[in-house]
């Protein structure tokens, strides 16, 4: 009698299971760059706080993921153990993803805020009233009074907050003067230095006691249920793609494929670019910068995690299970741990992604270092100089992002290609140490380039050296999918146990651990050079006031983004290699077990039949 041909899924169920996993990475990525963002630049958390707070879901998710995972293996439905958690849990993640951006803003601005020069020309002689505002700078006091008799905002007809043509703020003149001869400012710059600075120490107050604590709990506590809920739908759909097919070439396939979409699902990360086109409608309601800013953030939220959640439905639709357990024992998490750990090949891809953690650095920061480099913080005003686009710009930034989604999205595609030809251990350890050249190399380039990458010559570098990046962090994501599925066959070989939840488990949990190595790292450089809290906001009016954001304090903040997307990515890379160096699972083996695996479950079908 010939032997069975494998089992494996059809085309429209893997189409249906794509289209899931790309609604699933878009909402991953509206919260792994999105809140960052939200929360540090548009309601000023302090930086220490955001880092905490991610270092917190990552503790937690330390036993949340395997416990999971534990529970994934453990059900069994008419539809399999993977496919119920794809087809109810989609809607909790609507909700979860949407809290954490319903919080208040932990520094608010007031009116003092919403000041600008009054033309020099315009000074009258100083005279002391209960108008009159102190402020200490450098060693000397300085007085400041409203031109226009009031620091109370102009008001229309109906009440609103006035506004320019251009939808902004009125903002109150005032005049500058020394406190000890109360003669005016006339140095232009020294005053726009002055006037930020009191902007950030009388424009802004920040929520103390328990209104700033409640504003911190509400942030952690949301984004951590965030992270359970999202592990309840990330570990059945990857762990599902070990059950679809029996066919390892099949197999390999669909997780190249897969790791692509969830590439594609990065479209998610230009959230943070996008909301600001929703702050208009806010402005013209009479909100100020800062809050209208906060809602367009919550709105487009809500609006991207609708459309993302519509597709991620789909993969509960579509996937069939067709590998079924040959062993009906559950494990207890104690016994779980011990058999994730005990699975040496498994346990060296773990240690490796820990290692590799820093390359998450790229898309924690990649947004807040667009927007604020390339944009100054206001993509409208940058893009659209006197009413024309900017076609220089707008051709730059696509030379970039072709590099960098081109390494991250299409090269992968070939990873299947180059596992029938190349051993998968020494292709991941390949990607892993070429991959720290081009990560270090950005952040070399960009001092060589004395801080300005904005030329035509160095965003074709700068992209050739994001696609190589891209490229080794894309095919590394897929080589390891494929491998914690060889090491599901594995354990099933060696102990007679699938634990596909609890393995694909440890996938997810290397990606949110990594996500919060990679928090402290950035919180850590961000604190060195004080980018955080009212100093954030500090920057935000500047760049509205005409600064250069690649110039602005000297270029550390500029620096200490490109640092962060280049020189610990690059160390982690190195390090990565280090544990898979000597991999205990080689393809050969893998071979002999699966042959093994598919004979024992056609002669156990067909005994029962």
């Amino acid at each position: 009698m010939s032997q069975k041909s494998p089992l494996t899924y059809t085309k429209r169920e893997l189409a249906g299971y794509l289209t899931g996993l790309a609604g699933q990475n878009i909402i991953y990525n509206i919260t792994a760059t999105g809140l960052a963002f939200y929360f540090q630049s548009v309601i000023f958390l302090p930086a220490i706080a955001c880092s905490l707070i991610f270092a917190l879901a990552r503790v937690w998710d330390a036993i949340n993921d395997p416990m999971m995972g534990t529970i994934v293996d453990k059900t069994r439905t008419k539809w399999g153990k993977c496919k119920p958690y794809l087809l109810f849990v989609p809607g909790v993640i609507l909700i979860t993803t949407i809290l954490p951006f319903l919080n208040g803003m932990y520094a608010e601005p007031n009116e003092l805020h919403e000041v600008a020069l009054q033309d020099p020309a315009a000074y009258v002689e100083f005279v002391d009233s209960n108008l009159v505002k102190e402020l200490d700078f450098d060693g000397t006091k300085y007085l400041f009074v409203p031109a226009g008799g009031t620091w109370e905002l102009q008001k229309d007809a109906n009440g609103k907050t006035l506004m320019d043509a251009d939808g902004n703020i009125v903002k109150t003149k005032v005049m500058i003067y020394t406190d000890a001869d109360k003669a005016p400012v006339t140095d232009n710059a020294l005053a726009e230095t002055i006037l930020q600075e009191f902007q950030s120490e009388l424009g802004f107050v920040k929520k103390t006691g328990a209104k700033g604590a409640l504003i911190i709990a509400w942030a952690a506590f949301s984004y951590v249920l965030w992270g359970m809920t999202y592990t309840i739908g990330d570990i059945p759909l990857w762990g599902v793609t070990s059950l679809m097919t029996e066919d390892q070439n099949d197999r390999a396939k669909a997780l190249s494929l897969a790791r692509a979409v969830a590439n594609v699902g990065m479209i998610g990360t230009l959230f943070t670019m996008i909301a600001p086109a929703f702050q208009g409608m806010f402005k013209a309601q009479g909100m100020d910068e800062a809050h209208s800013l906060r809602m367009a953030y919550i709105t487009l939220a809500v609006v991207m995690t609708v459309f993302a959640t519509i597709l991620f439905q789909f993969a509960g639709f579509s996937v069939k299970e067709k590998v079924a357990p040959q062993n009906e024992k559950t494990y207890s998490i104690k016994e779980n741990f011990q058999i994730m750990f005990g699975n040496k090949p498994f346990r060296q891809i773990l240690i490796s992604g820990i290692l590799r953690s820093p390359i998450q650095l790229l898309g924690i920061v990649a947004m807040t270092l667009v927007m604020y480099y390339f944009f100054n913080n206001d993509i409208g005003a940058t893009l659209f100089v006197d009413g024309a686009l900017n076609t220089a710009l707008v051709l730059k930034v696509v030379i970039l992002v072709i590099g960098l989604f081109g390494g991250m999205i299409f090269f992968p595609l070939s990873v299947p290609a180059l596992i029938k030809k190349h051993e998968k251990k020494n292709m991941y350890n390949f990607f892993t140490a070429i991959g720290a050249i081009p990560f270090a190399l950005i952040f070399v380039f960009f001092k060589l380039s004395g801080g300005n990458v904005l030329t035509w010559g160095g965003m074709i570098v700068m992209s050739v050296l994001f696609f190589m990046a891209g490229a080794s962090m894309g095919s590394l994501n897929v080589l390891q999918s494929v491998m914690i599925a060889d090491c599901v066959d594995y354990e099933e070989y060696t102990n007679g146990i699938r634990p596909d939840g609890v393995f694909f488990s440890g996938q997810s949990f290397i990606t949110k651990l990594s996500a919060g190595i990679a928090s402290l790292i950035s919180g850590a450089v961000y604190a060195i050079v004080k980018f955080s809290d009212k100093n954030v906001a500090l920057l935000n009016n500047a760049l509205v006031n005409g600064a250069d954001f690649k110039t602005y304090n000297d270029g550390k903040f500029a620096a200490a983004m490109f640092f962060l997307i280049s020189i610990p990515p690059a160390i982690g890379m190195l390090l990565a290699a280090i544990p898979t160096w000597k991999y205990a699972l080689p393809d050969k083996e893998h071979t002999r077990i699966l042959d093994e695996l598919n004979a024992k479950r056609n002669a156990a079908e067909t005994a029962a039949e």
